[in-house]
């Protein structure tokens, strides 16, 4: 029975937080990259006013215009009154060059475990996100809500929602493509699937709590995208457990076969801290989309840490997506993370089924359904969310 109460804690733990917007089964619309729809080069957030233009246009199930295939390079794609623009377009052009947006999150979880279920009604996340542009410079960031019980502050448990800025940054972009960035965002690795539960995000130190302060240069070379980060630590770490701060390092590379294959290397080195021993992983990760209704993701990462604290272990995760029918998105995700050698440790699977649904721009629908399985107990999630993104 205790073994059943960690596997069901651990699974609410995880799945009662926050995660930014990023769909990567859009490759299947020959975007290859997170950067022409968002404004981070590692993807998620808010999006830029031609990804507004893009999911109104091209992806979501109703309101799509009869005009051409949206263009990066179009004139019209910045227009502040359209529907895809902040609050509809209720404030026009009076913002001038400030970009905002609102995500909130209202879910409802249940999770299963043998014996009983638990059910939650909450808030993921309210978030406000402004984004400035002038000049190749690019000013972000976020301020909105923790929820309860999703993160430790000075060795507690956070019992109430507290006020948080996942991210806040300055970058600077030149006319070659060369990017510089400082300040607090997610480090580029792998896939940033937009599950933040999914396996390779959350057992490689990459989840919602996960940001670091740091230095990040990026710039692309031919078909190909490289990214780089040194850090002082992870954000939180700084600001509120100095015990856990250590350096970390992390790279990543993508290369663009084709505009609908892709293959991605990374590469993340933690150094040792007052309270944690060294640990790093490297993975690789392809994608590809056989037609326009249909791609498929798999990644694989290998997670090291010292024998005492764990030792190698191995992460699998795939994603197969397909658009049922315009705007509506059914994704099934085999996923699995081996043991390890450290005591008390479990072999993890899952399974998760889910329907992405778009009805229209600044709405979507999530709908999943997964499967655990750890020292030797299932447990089921149900997780039932509106995203509303203004």
């Amino acid at each position: 029975m205790r073994t059943t109460l960690l596997v069901a804690a651990a699974a609410l733990a995880t799945l009662s937080a926050s995660a930014a917007w990023a769909e990567p089964l859009f490759l299947a619309k020959q975007y290859t990259r997170c950067t022409p729809c968002h404004y981070s080069p590692t993807g998620g957030g808010l999006l830029t006013p031609y990804g507004r233009l893009v999911s109104h246009r091209e992806l979501s199930t109703t309101g799509a215009s009869t005009t051409a295939k949206a263009s990066p390079a179009a004139g019209s794609d910045d227009d502040p009154h359209g529907e895809q623009a902040f609050l509809y377009g209720a404030l026009g052009d009076a913002l001038g060059p400030v970009h905002l947006g609102v995500e909130m999150r209202p879910s409802a979880l249940r999770i299963g475990f043998p014996g009983g279920h638990q059910d939650m009604n909450f808030w993921m996340n309210v978030d406000l996100i402004a984004a400035v542009q002038k000049g190749g410079w690019t000013g972000y960031a976020t301020a909105g809500r923790e929820p309860p019980n999703s993160a430790e502050r000075d060795g507690r448990t956070l019992t109430e929602a507290a006020f948080i800025s996942y991210e806040h940054w300055i970058s600077y972009e030149t006319a070659q493509g060369l990017r510089i960035r400082g300040g607090r965002f997610l480090p580029a690795y792998g896939v940033r699937f937009a599950d933040h539960t999914t396996y390779s995000r959350s057992s490689l130190d990459l989840d919602r709590n996960d940001q670091i302060y740091g230095l990040e240069v990026s710039g692309t070379i031919g078909r190909s995208l490289v990214q780089a980060m040194v850090s002082p630590g992870k954000a939180e770490a700084i600001l509120h457990d100095h015990g856990h701060r250590g350096f970390s390092t992390a790279g990543r590379w993508q290369l663009d076969l084709t505009p609908r294959a892709t293959v991605v290397g990374s590469a993340f080195y933690r150094d040792s801290t007052d309270l944690d021993q060294k640990s790093g992983s490297a993975g690789g990760a392809f994608g590809f989309a056989p037609g326009a209704r249909v791609s498929i993701w798999t990644e694989v990462d290998i997670d090291m840490h010292p024998a005492a604290v764990g030792g190698t272990s191995w992460v699998a995760v795939n994603e197969t997506s397909v658009e049922a029918y315009r705007g509506v998105w059914l994704k099934i995700s085999p996923q699995f993370r081996t043991s390890g050698s450290g005591p008390g440790s479990s072999d993890l699977r899952r399974l998760e089924f889910a329907a992405n649904l778009l009805p229209r721009t600044h709405w979507n629908v999530n709908l999943a359904y997964y499967r655990d399985r750890a020292f030797d107990a299932t447990t089921t999630t149900l997780l039932a969310q509106l995203h509303l993104y203004l």
